[in-house]
Parts: structure tokens; C-alpha cells; sequence
């Protein structure tokens, strides 16, 4: 699996004109996760690297907003559980925020829903752009809503990359968390790649724009 382009945390305070003590109380407040905090031994002791462009592009938003939002405003930005949210599907539909296609696809796989929480838009909105980026098949799609909605019920954190992959003309969806590495056949190939926790923020900037 491609490996994310990691940043120390001395160029990240370099690059983002801010001090440790607020990159830590960003940390605090979980306007950062956790989870970006990497511990990694180097030549001369253990140092903190960084998803270089996870980080930066959060940063750079939190910048943006901090003067127009309230802490509690940004905490609930960035918040990893969006409870509350709930729209019909009609509704949804007619903020053009994902494709027909994607949309039948999210319709045939539960016909039975009238409505959609954030989890639901989210893996929808996953699935639209595999599509858009990466040419996947309905059936594709379909595969990762069911495997998406199966997950997303038991897990609430998005810190995982999505993979789609194919053998022998069979597609397979699989999750990994974090910098952990696959391992794949020489006859299985990734047809697609989403890092849940990018796709969150952008679809989480588009829903509050």
C-alpha cells in the first residue's frame, strides 16, 4: 500500500507559523486526532511525525475558522460522531452533492430508507467519488456502501483507508488502520483508495458551507 508522506513535528510548527503549546492544545481540545500524533525512533531519540497532508490542510482550516467559530463550534467540526445530522433523501438529492449514479446505488442497496444520517452520506459520498476518480463499477459501489454500513455501526472513528480491490475479476473491499501495511498477490490488483478521515472533512466542509 502507498505510504502517507509523514512531516516532523519541528517543520510543522516551521511550516504553520504556530507554537508547540498550541499544537497541543489543538490536541487536547480534538481539533487534531490523537492518532496523527506519530512516535517514530530516529538517530537522535524518538520524535513526533505527522499525515503531512492531513495535518497541514487541518491546520490551515482551523486557522481559517478560529476567529469565526466558537471553540465548542470548531470541537463539533471536527468531531469524528456527528449524531444529530439526519436529512431525507430527497432533500439530499437536491443538494447535488453526489451523482445519480451513486445515489442509485445508495437507493439499491436500502430501499428501505426515507432518510440519511451522516454515516449514510458519508459512505455515499465515498462511493461517488471512487467513481468519479477511479472509474468503479455500481456493483463496486454497492459493495463498499454494504461494507461501509456494516462498519460504521460498530466503529465510529474514520482513521482507516479503504481499499477496493479485484482478483481474477472478483472485487473485494478492505479496511486498514493507520500507516499498517497490506500485503497483496501478485494477481490482486487496488483498483481504489480512500483515506476515510480526508473524505469526512471535505464532506463535513461541504455540509456546513
Amino acid at each position: 500500500m502507498i505510504q502517507e508522506e509523514l512531516i516532523s513535528k519541528k517543520a510543522l510548527l516551521r511550516a504553520t507559523h504556530i507554537s508547540y503549546g498550541t499544537l497541543y492544545r489543538w490536541k487536547r481540545m480534538h481539533l487534531i486526532p490523537e492518532t496523527w500524533f506519530i512516535h517514530k525512533a530516529t538517530t537522535s531519540g524518538q520524535e513526533t511525525f505527522f499525515p503531512k497532508d492531513r495535518v497541514l490542510a487541518r491546520i490551515a482550516r482551523i486557522q481559517t475558522l478560529k476567529n469565526e467559530l466558537t471553540v465548542e463550534q470548531l470541537q463539533e467540526i471536527f468531531s469524528p460522531d456527528v449524531k444529530s445530522f439526519c436529512i431525507p433523501i430527497d432533500d439530499f438529492m437536491n443538494l447535488n452533492l453526489v451523482s445519480k449514479l451513486a445515489m442509485t446505488a445508495f437507493t439499491s442497496c436500502f430501499p428501505e430508507k426515507t432518510s440519511m444520517i451522516f454515516d449514510d452520506v458519508f459512505s455515499v459520498y465515498v462511493v461517488d467519488h471512487l467513481m468519479r476518480l477511479s472509474g468503479i463499477y455500481l456493483e463496486d459501489g454497492k459493495q463498499v456502501l454494504r461494507m461501509l454500513s456494516k462498519y460504521l455501526a460498530a466503529e465510529p472513528s474514520k482513521e482507516y483507508q479503504l481499499l477496493l480491490l479485484r482478483k481474477m475479476g472478483v472485487p473485494m473491499t478492505v479496511l486498514v488502520r493507520g500507516e499498517d501495511d497490506i500485503l497483496l498477490e501478485d494477481t490482486t490488483e487496488i483498483v481504489a483508495c480512500a483515506n476515510l478521515s480526508d473524505f469526512e472533512e471535505a464532506l463535513k466542509g461541504q455540509l456546513i458551507a
